[in-house]
């Protein structure tokens, strides 16, 4: 990477009088990233890569602001690309919406010479965000990108043996997650409040088949198939898909926008096929497709632009050449009006579960697992459950976590130990609305006037009560 070079008077850093006063600030507070960022991008600006450097060792705590972890990426992949991308994967984990991370992330790729790897990555940043297009890409995507690889790979040699090339996309992407993600126990069941119902049907139709399968094979009943969740936003349908991975010990795959489209024509139909490959390789699988109506769009609705991508989806749904045993599709969406009918059929997703938010067992249960670990008073969990009506579980997470800064305020102005109280809690709902109001109020609608065929008769009966 090119490097700017200080000028002749010496650091820009050390001729700076206000950069001089904040390196002082900065030994004197080392854990305020407020100002050691700023340092930060400052040096990278004028080209000081080893202030940069030292600025990131001596730091006392991690950054935590996306600015400031783009700016350490940005420093690591002067040293190491493989870092910097451990880096940029922890920060897409918490906004997978960052164009700027996805950017930095094709230009590691590119200088590593992992030029297709570097094109998707590109493709998802301008996807995002198309002003980080630039002249100097668009050139290079045009003029040098690598020739196909040949449909019959060569002979090993000592040159090849160990090119990025031979390995595919796929496991190049999972060699990275295996070294950036922690080793975590897989969520289960138990780790989920309430749901009952839904938690029973997923019993049936996944782990089930996967833990018993010569009982299901003599009815002729394969494990696979697919499930497809729909609800408010934030009552936990990636979390159970999650816990449905860890109950049967299936590998669990997430599928994001980002991962499928590209601006590229053709190529978003190519990667949502490889992700089904990926996932047939590695059966027994849980393939989890987040808001699958920005993918499965009704063809009505989509337009030309959209239908060749549904296509792609039904084929590897139920195609004639998709072998899927041992491959359970799990899918959430918050609005399944959006979804083509030809995914509801039969052999796609013939098992269409609404998960509402919780019942008052449900929201007392999720109270108990949100306050696991923080000190608090006996509480009353059943009586908080009832005056949260509607609550999604998001929403109850929500008001643990603001109760909890009302007690870590009144410990920093007392200077005494402090801990939740049923008043603080109390307090705290009292001024929270549930925010499955207006998706409620929505659904109704469909409900009541399209529901000739019983897609939403769940629904219709919970709205009932």
């Amino acid at each position: 990477m090119s490097q700017p070079t200080p000028n002749s008077h010496g650091s820009p850093r050390q001729n700076d009088p206000a950069i001089r006063l904040l390196e002082k600030a900065l030994l004197a507070a080392p854990e305020d990233w407020e100002t050691r960022g700023y340092l930060l991008r400052h040096s990278i600006a004028v080209g000081d890569w080893a202030r940069a450097r030292a600025l990131l060792t001596a730091a006392p705590c991690p950054a935590t602001t996306e600015d400031d972890l783009l700016a350490q990426a940005k420093v690591e992949a002067e040293e190491d690309g493989d870092v910097a991308i451990r880096t940029l994967t922890a920060l897409l984990e918490r906004n997978k919406a960052c164009a700027q991370a996805y950017l930095q992330w094709a230009e590691v790729l590119r200088g590593q010479g992992r030029h297709e790897e570097a094109r998707k990555k590109y493709g998802a940043a301008t996807l995002l965000n198309e002003t980080l297009s630039t002249p100097d890409w668009e050139a290079w995507l045009t003029n040098t990108m690598p020739a196909p690889l040949p449909s019959v790979p060569p002979p090993k040699t000592a040159q090849t043996e160990y090119s990025v090339e031979a390995v595919t996309a796929e496991e190049i992407q999972a060699a990275v997650r295996d070294a950036t993600e922690p080793a975590v126990p897989p969520i289960t069941f138990k780790d989920i409040g309430g749901m009952t119902e839904v938690i029973e049907r997923i019993r049936m139709n996944i782990i089930y088949p996967f833990k018993n399968p010569g009982v299901f094979q003599k009815f002729n009943r394969a494990a696979g198939g697919g499930i497809l969740l729909y609800g408010p936003p934030g009552c936990g349908k990636t979390h159970i898909a999650r816990a449905t991975a860890g109950e049967c010990r299936a590998t669990f795959l997430s599928i994001a926008i980002t991962d499928v489209l590209s601006k590229w024509t053709g190529e978003s139909e190519r990667h949502l096929h490889d992700l089904f490959e990926t996932a047939r390789r590695q059966a027994p699988a849980v393939l989890f497709i987040d808001e699958i109506d920005a993918i499965g769009m009704n063809r009505h609705d989509a337009g030309s632009s959209s239908s060749p991508l549904v296509n792609v989806l039904l084929t590897e749904m139920d195609g004639i050449a998709a072998d899927n045993t041992n491959l359970m599709v799990l899918a959430a969406t918050n609005s399944p009006w959006r979804v083509d009918n030809a995914l509801r059929r039969p052999g796609r997703f013939d098992r269409v579960l609404f998960v509402p938010p919780p019942d008052a067992v449900g929201r007392a249960a999720i109270l108990e697992i949100s306050l696991r670990g923080m000190p608090h008073e006996s509480l009353d969990l059943q009586k908080l459950a009832k005056q949260t009506d509607r609550f999604s579980g998001a929403d109850l997470r929500a008001v643990v976590t603001r109760a909890a800064e009302q007690a870590i305020l009144t410990e920093m102005q007392t200077g005494r130990e402090s801990r939740l109280t049923q008043r603080m809690l109390t307090e705290t709902i009292a001024l929270m609305r549930p925010s499955t109001t207006e998706w409620l109020e929505t659904a109704r609608n469909y409900a009541s006037y399209a529901n000739r065929s019983g897609f939403y008769d769940e629904l219709a009966a919970y709205l009932d009560r």
